[in-house]
């Protein structure tokens, strides 16, 4: 079977695979404690609602993935769970 052109490109080695996870997690902790401490004064109820589900939905593309799902078993749990905290806190907040 021959291969074809250009297929050596989205060719994914392990070490590859662990690092693109380590970036994603630094990306999405650097994200929460920028919007918690820089950007505090623009966030509102209906933003931080809205973030939480994006974490829930980023949860279950996690557990859609089977290489998280080896790797990091508990990683699409604690993401829907940091998420609906999220998003109660985003309800209770007071604009």
């Amino acid at each position: 079977m021959e291969e074809i052109p250009g297929s050596n490109l989205f060719y994914l080695s392990e070490n590859g695979f662990l690092i693109i996870s380590a970036l994603l997690g630094i990306t999405i902790i650097i994200g929460i404690l920028l919007a918690l401490s820089f950007f505090r004064k623009n966030l509102t109820g209906k933003k931080l609602m809205l973030f939480g589900a994006e974490l829930i939905f980023l949860g279950l593309i996690f557990n859609a993935i089977v290489d998280y799902k080896v790797r990091y078993p508990s990683l699409s749990f604690l993401t829907i769970l940091l998420g609906a905290i999220i998003s109660v806190i985003g309800l209770l907040s007071k604009d």
